[in-house]
């Protein structure tokens, strides 16, 4: 029996050439599936490589390949604050996929925004990943430019604001929140509000969208309601502060329309630390389907993109589209399902009585 240090240490291709009693060469031209050696020999070796565990270098054969067999996710720094749930669900499916398929994921970040395409440009310098998923795609995104410009392999979670010629997959944001208003109308609510994102964010704006839209379907002036479409950050404090500013109006909404469930976390925890109840007083909906919206009190009622299965569709597409970079751009494009939970109803009070119940 060898020491620890010697059982711990990689059997390399050398080894199994001594342990055999033929050249490495030999052995290098079975483990490639070369014909020109003997059967006896082949089983010889084949038996030495399982029985010493031999495990064939991942970078030697990468290099011989031209692959990494890994998967890039560059995310920057400072996007909003706190954790994303949403991409932390998404990240989950895409990991799971290339699991599967035995591939890795490369997760980094980048200093700010602006440095995203100068992290992906450096990573494709070094030979570090064979492709990109892009997430939180924005109107006018550089990262797509760029990565289109170099004939780089990548799939994006979401569109642009202009029809491209790349591989993507998203939601129909603009129907969902038009489908959103809708539902709230059909309850009775005519005070409708939307905390919106950054609208640098293709999605965030998709989605601003279908809340006018909605409204204008459903009869309610647009312009009545500029007060109540309010932007902040796609996180709990975001939401906080959204709801903040709406129960300061001298008429509140009756209902709110969120971008994510994170917003509408928070936005329902103001409006319970007012003294109002969700669900009554004020409807709160959510958008992404997280988990934790099952838990609250009142359960979250919210739209549902299944992130995770979203995860493990891009994986997949990136995979196949690095498998054959000659094929046509792959672009799918999903509904979201409203999941009904505690939190949304018909209107309990009419707005004023809303502003009464807060001191107004």
């Amino acid at each position: 029996m060898g020491t620890l240090e010697e059982e711990r240490r990689s059997v390399t291709i050398d080894d199994v050439a001594r342990h055999v009693g033929v050249a490495k060469g030999t052995v290098s031209r079975v483990l490639n599936n070369y014909k020109d050696i003997s059967p006896a020999t082949r089983e010889r070796i084949l038996h030495a490589v399982k029985e010493l565990g031999y495990q064939p270098s991942s970078t030697a054969r990468s290099l011989k390949r031209g692959r990494q067999d890994t998967i890039g996710l560059v995310m920057p720094v400072g996007r909003g604050r706190g954790a994303d749930p949403f991409l932390s669900e998404f990240i989950d499916g895409i990991a799971r996929a290339l699991d599967g398929l035995n591939l890795d994921l490369l997760i980094t970040t980048a200093p700010s925004t602006a440095d995203l395409v100068a992290v992906h440009e450096r990573l494709i310098a070094r030979r570090k990943v064979d492709g990109f998923i892009l997430t939180r795609t924005e109107v006018d995104d550089a990262r797509i430019r760029f990565l289109t410009e170099r004939g780089f392999p990548f799939v994006a979670h979401g569109r642009t604001g202009q029809p491209e010629a790349f591989s993507w997959l998203d939601v129909d944001n603009e129907a969902v929140f038009v489908e959103g208003v809708r539902h709230l109308h059909g309850l009775g609510h005519r005070r409708i509000a939307m905390l919106a994102g950054p609208q640098d964010l293709n999605f965030a704006r998709q989605r601003v969208e279908g809340y006018r839209g909605g409204l204008a379907q459903s009869g309610i002036p647009v312009e009545v309601e500029v007060e109540l479409e309010i932007v902040t950050d796609l996180t709990e404090e975001g939401g906080a502060e959204g709801a903040r500013r709406l129960l300061a109006l001298p008429l509140p909404p009756t209902a709110v329309l969120c971008t994510t469930d994170a917003q509408a976390i928070g936005a329902m925890r103001l409006i319970r630390d007012a003294g109002l109840v969700v669900g009554q007083d004020i409807t709160v909906i959510g958008y992404d389907g997280l988990p934790v919206g099952a838990y609250l009190d009142p359960p979250l009622t919210t739209f549902s993109q299944a992130a995770r299965e979203a995860g493990g569709r891009i994986a997949a597409m990136l995979v196949d589209q690095i498998g054959n970079p000659l094929a046509r751009p792959v672009q799918d494009l999903t509904d979201a399902l409203l999941i009904r939970r505690g939190s949304d109803g018909p209107p309990a009070r009419t707005p004023q009585e809303i502003a009464g119940l807060l001191g107004k």
